[in-house]
């Protein structure tokens, strides 16, 4: 029985979380409602919840997992009630150039916006979400899936986007920048690919989970030089591959100088605030260096991470750091802030003691 109204996280204010109740959508034609189980807090929420980004109140919440509720008359779907899902909640509108051209995650088009009570959000953070067909992967595996490590779809799916753009091949010298969450992804997929990674980290406590995760060298940037130590691993040839992961602008220009020749730097994640680097041409002309970056995920990333955590080909459990109900929601937002957190997971389906 789907209630008529379910309980929303609602960043009301900058720094304040909070448990509404809101009406609970409905699917129309073409669209899945999908109980929502878990959603993690990335740093996109991080930001929602400090002020940034949106104008508020605001309902957050795009890494999720959950188990489809109900499906709109005349839906054309494979999945069936009760299945345990991931959604892209990401909106692209399947008729612009880059969506035509499979590049759905640079879409230019309209994007559907969604309301709960008149208050927009992706809605991650509501019991109940309803949405196109074609954002919900079921998870392979049945009833044995997890859908806690589940939710991590979604931040999978962005990595798995930027290990597209570098182009590993087997025996390659990678140079992973940030031992945040998404540095230890990237660690974990580009072991997959047949890399040696080298995890540039100035917490030992990251270093040390980066090579538990498989890492093959863990150094710390603030008291070696990056450049010269990457030519020391590499016999003075550089990386093959360099991962930027962190938030920091200035370094951005420094590690260009630690590649190889035909070296490729993948710029992950956005830069708040932003600002330039200097770039010598003639340095990328007689090199052949590539300069890219990696923006969400693709529908194709998105059925790849799908099927890795629904066959529990990567495990990505060490990385939940800390559990709570919907209830304390605000502790959660305030403990994800925390640099010694990778992804605190709120639980949808535990609404706490009230």
């Amino acid at each position: 029985m789907i209630p008529e109204q379910m309980k929303a996280i609602v960043i009301t204010e900058a720094n304040h979380a909070e448990v509404r109740e809101l009406a609970t959508p409905r699917p129309k034609r073409g669209e899945i409602l999908v109980k929502v189980e878990k959603c993690l807090i990335c740093t996109w929420e991080q930001r929602i919840f400090m002020g940034i980004d949106v104008p508020l109140p605001f309902v957050p919440g795009h890494e999720i997992s959950g188990v489809v509720a109900e499906i709109g008359e005349d839906t054309p779907t494979d999945v069936k009630i009760g299945d345990r899902v991931v959604v892209k909640t990401y909106d692209s509108c399947g008729q612009c150039e880059n969506c035509y051209r499979g590049a759905d995650n640079l879409c230019t088009g309209k994007k559907k916006q969604r309301t709960y009570d008149g208050i927009p959000g992706v809605g991650g953070f509501a019991q109940y979400l309803a949405i196109q067909s074609d954002r919900v992967y079921p998870l392979p595996g049945g009833d044995s899936v997890d859908l806690e490590t589940a939710a991590f779809a979604e931040p999978l799916s962005c990595v798995l986007n930027s290990i597209d753009q570098a182009g590993i091949e087997f025996g390659e010298d990678v140079v992973i920048v940030g031992g945040g969450i998404m540095g230890q992804l990237h660690n974990i997929l580009a072991k997959k690919r047949g890399a040696r990674t080298i995890i540039a980290e100035i917490d030992p406590k990251r270093r040390q989970k980066a090579l538990e995760c498989g890492a093959d060298i863990a150094f710390d940037p603030s008291v070696e030089n990056p450049v010269e130590k990457v030519m020391k691993l590499t016999d003075g040839h550089g990386a093959h591959v360099c991962f930027y992961t962190i938030n920091v602008v200035p370094l951005a220009q420094i590690y260009l100088d630690a590649l190889a020749k035909k070296g490729r730097m993948v710029y992950y994640g956005s830069f708040h605030p932003s600002g330039m680097i200097q770039i010598d041409p003639n340095r990328i002309h007689y090199s052949e260096k590539t300069i890219t970056g990696a923006y969400s995920p693709t529908k194709k990333g998105f059925w790849q991470a799908s099927h890795l955590l629904g066959y529990h080909l990567v495990d990505v459990a060490p990385f939940i750091s800390e559990r709570y109900p919907m209830i304390m929601c605000q502790k959660a937002f305030e403990r994800a802030l925390s640099p010694d957190t990778y992804r605190v997971l709120l639980d949808l389906s535990d609404e706490g003691d009230g």
